[in-house]
């Protein structure tokens, strides 16, 4: 009866308009029911004021009252008994997890069917399995098996082998002579190579990336599932690899993708292997300084937020710090949850301009934030020689481009000076070596160029004109020599903009200006780059078409969000199949690039060595003997990856550390 007039927004019951919790209580507390408001009320000694909200909801009011109330005569076909617990079905929970792709859950739970459930493998007939899947023989040699080509898989101190003509299990001793004298195909050759030499010719896990790049998994039980619609099984492991391998093989074929597995990503998982292996050294006492500077700065802001607030607490607590905002100051805030009113950074971003003391909340944040997860982060996972070694992940963007993980080295903040003195403390493994940096020069946009054609854009990369300042200059109408750092700063983010398929309310959101002048800004630079706004309309309609794009070197894209019905998440496929050729292309020239110059670094003989690509950038580590030369052969390689209509340019510095070679 109380919600039948207060109503609750949560559950969507209007209740009565003017009349709120409190009234609602006291009315209910006076009346008794809602029955008896209604048929006494208007006698009663209430204000005229809640006379006349009573009178005029009085339908909402009965109808909140229906939805308020909980039916308890539903019609129920099952009885308690149906539900009790009698334990996991594992089988149905694993059928479930391998659907909604939780590989992790499927490990957690320990449902990997075991050998002795090979039974009812794959639900086949116990003959056909027997015809597929062949027990492996046992094996004591492997001397007798060269220029093979053979999928092999190690489990459990075993190495699984097989092909069109072998089946067999190699239980002990060495096998790396095996591994280099064969044509091997393999699962995740980066994982090996840490451990074996491989002559690997095909990676099950690479190439199931390249045919499916948005899969949100490529682990061998998904795999499996997925192409050979059986379940895996290590005793089978090589046989199943084996047919993993020849319908993903006819699958890159009938793409015309089979190049980016051989040409790019396995050469590539060779380098990063390398790189992971080789590390990158951390001023550990430098860092721990630096921590102290940051906790210092972090203390004055929080004096200051206390100065501001009028009293201490904990900053750190969402609910005390939403009493403080929203409570006591007043400041506007969103929908109220159990906890209070939302502090998150897009909230105190709305409010920055309300009070000085958001400003200060967020440096706060920004501060504690660059202390643990860089100076603690940091320092957490150094080895023994002061160095960090990245995860490079090869198949975790759907554009090609790689990821790094544990520790994250292509995120270190770069937009602040507190951000950018990070880099001071990734330095040489000792004072013999230097660091080499090279960048290349807004890749993106020559990229875009060079698939576009467009005349405009072409000249002035052409002619060295700032891609930037061209833009600015047509956007404002004002002579390319007029243009000043604010308005290139603007185009700047227009020209990158486009790129990532921003659209007017982005832009208006990003540049803080209105709509209207977002889509004249996007109007004049596509009247300035025609060839660039009938590129991308052809991109949008081809995508559509054949529902993925594609990049310069034929990687591809699936986009089924063009088919939907939804228009956000059409327009969603929309800036994809706009981006994606963009950034693919981008993502795979410095791939290229990355073998180009291990391999030229290899073949000179130097003591240089890659250690880190962060997206565009390249860096080397180089005994001072030999810096000159590494400098230009990765220079050399970096502007020849690729050809295209534009040249690629590469900005180099040298430095003892990253912040000074960057």
């Amino acid at each position: 009866d109380v919600k039948a007039i207060m109503g609750d927004s949560s559950d969507n019951i209007p209740g009565v308009s003017g009349i709120g919790e409190k009234g609602a209580f006291k009315l209910i507390s006076d009346f008794g029911s809602l029955d008896k408001i209604y048929e006494e009320y208007e006698g009663s000694s209430l204000s005229a004021s809640i006379k006349e909200k009573l009178k005029n909801g009085k339908e909402m009011a009965y109808t909140s009252k229906f939805l308020a109330t909980i039916v308890t005569d539903a019609p129920i076909e099952k009885t308690v008994d149906d539900f009790i617990y009698h334990g996991i079905n594992n089988d149905a929970l694993y059928d479930f997890f391998t659907e909604m792709e939780f590989e992790s859950f499927i490990k957690k739970f320990n449902l990997l069917p075991s050998l002795n459930e090979f039974d009812d493998f794959s639900k086949d007939t116990e003959e056909e399995t027997a015809a597929e899947f062949r027990t492996p023989a046992t094996i004591g040699l492997l001397d007798g098996i060269r220029n093979e080509t053979v999928a092999v898989y190690s489990h459990d101190h075993r190495l699984y082998i097989c092909s069109d003509k072998y089946n067999f299990v190699y239980e002990y001793g060495d096998y790396d002579d095996f591994l280099k004298g064969n044509n091997i195909i393999c699962y995740d050759l980066k994982s090996m190579l840490k451990e074996h030499p491989v002559n690997c010719v095909f990676d099950v896990m690479l190439a199931s990336y390249v045919v499916s790049p948005s899969d949100s998994s490529y682990a061998m039980e998904k795999l499996c599932k997925a192409y050979l619609e059986k379940d895996f099984v290590p005793e089978y492991s090589a046989q199943m690899l084996y047919q993993l391998y020849l319908e993903l093989d006819k699958r890159l074929g009938e793409a015309g993708t089979k190049r980016i597995l051989t040409d790019i990503e396995i050469p590539l998982a060779r380098v990063l292997c390398s790189m992971e292996e080789e590390g990158f050294r951390i001023d550990v006492n430098g860092l721990k300084s630096y921590s102290r500077q940051l906790l210092s700065l972090a203390s004055s802001f929080k004096e200051r937020i206390y100065m501001l607030a009028g009293e201490e607490f904990n900053v750190n607590s969402p609910a005390q710090l939403s009493e403080i905002l929203f409570e006591k100051m007043g400041l506007k805030h969103g929908k109220k949850t159990k906890t209070g009113y939302s502090t998150d950074a897009a909230v105190l971003e709305e409010l920055r301009s309300e009070s000085e003391i958001i400003q200060e909340i967020l440096d706060y944040r920004q501060v504690m934030k660059l202390n643990s997860t860089y100076c603690e982060g940091l320092i957490k996972v150094a080895d023994g020689n002061n160095k960090v070694h990245t995860t490079f992940n090869q198949t975790v963007a759907v554009t090609g481009r790689l990821s790094s993980t544990e520790p994250n080295l292509q995120n270190i903040p770069i937009r602040t000076e507190l951000g950018r003195n990070f880099r001071k403390y990734f330095i040489t493994k000792n004072e013999d070596y230097l660091l080499i940096d090279a960048d290349y020069s807004q890749i993106e946009l020559k990229v875009l160029a060079h698939l576009s054609g467009d005349i405009n854009m072409l000249h002035a990369f052409n002619t060295g004109t700032d891609i930037h300042s061209v833009t600015a200059s047509q956007i404002f109408g004002v002579n390319i020599n007029n243009v000043t750092t604010e308005m290139r700063s603007r185009a700047k983010t227009v020209n990158f903009g486009i790129v990532y398929g921003m659209g007017e309310h982005s832009l208006a959101k990003d540049l803080r200006i209105s709509y209207k002048e977002a889509k004249n800004y996007i109007a004049s630079y596509f009247a300035t780059y025609p060839g660039v706004h009938a590129y991308i309309g052809n991109l949008i309609e081809s995508a559509t078409e054949k529902g993925y794009a594609k990049t310069m070197f034929d990687r591809i894209r699936y986009i089924p969000e063009l088919t939907s019905t939804n228009r956000n998440v059409k327009a969603f496929g929309e800036r994809v199949a706009m981006n994606s050729p963009i950034q693919g292309t981008a993502a795979d020239i410095i791939k290229i690039a990355m073998i180009n110059v291990s391999h030229a670094l290899k073949e000179e003989g130097i003591d240089a060595k890659l250690i880190l690509q962060v997206h565009d950038e390249l860096i080397v580590e180089a005994h001072k003997s030999c810096v000159n030369q590494a400098r230009e052969i990765l220079q050399r390689e970096m502007e020849n990856a690729v050809k295209l209509s534009v040249p690629l340019t590469a900005s180099i510095a040298v430095g003892e550390n990253w912040f000074d070679a960057k």
